[in-house]
Order: structure tokens, then sequence, then C-alpha cells
């Protein structure tokens, strides 16, 4: 076995991606994470910090709500539920989200 270093040098974004079926968006975790990739790519590098990706379910479903977790390089993860089901608006504030993190 060989160890390696992580090339996102603060952390993981875990969206999951059950939560958009739930409220008839299938694709929503990846529409998300490929917009908030994007986005990271025009802030500074940003995109070399965080790693964003889809994951499975995260265990902590809402209604109608989309949910995401942080796990940073050192610490525990973090999960949380944006307050709508609605893209831009989860995309705002994930994206809020991670540029406190980076900041």
């Amino acid at each position: 076995m060989k160890k390696h270093d992580s090339k996102f040098s603060l952390g993981s974004l875990f969206i999951c991606s059950k939560c958009g079926k739930d409220f008839s968006e299938p694709e929503n975790a990846e529409n998300l994470k490929s917009s908030l990739r994007s986005e990271l790519k025009n802030d500074n590098e940003a995109h070399k910090k965080i790693r964003v990706m889809v994951s499975g379910c995260l265990g902590v479903c809402e209604k109608g709500e989309q949910a995401f977790g942080y796990y940073p390089n050192q610490g525990k993860i973090e999960l949380y539920t944006t307050e709508s089901n609605k893209f831009e608006k989860s995309k705002s504030e994930i994206l809020d989200f991670i540029k406190l993190k980076i900041n």
C-alpha cells in the first residue's frame, strides 16, 4: 500500500445524490457539482483547495432540501441541508459556505 497526499489543500465537499430524487430532480447533485466546480475555477484557484463531488446518502435527509457534507483534511465531517430545493438557491448557499471555508 502506498500513501498519497491530497491535491486538494483544504478538504472535500460531498453532495447527496439521493436528495434530488425526493423533489423530482434526479440530476440535481451532478448539476450542482458541475456548476460549483465552474464557479470555483473562476475564484482564485479555489477549485484546487476543495474537491466537489457527488456522494450517496449522507443520512441527514430533510424533505425537499438538498444535503451536503464538508470533510476537511484535518477534522470531522460537517453535514448540512440547504433551505431550498431550488437549484440556484442551493448553489448559492453551498457556494457561500465553500467561500467561508476557503477564506
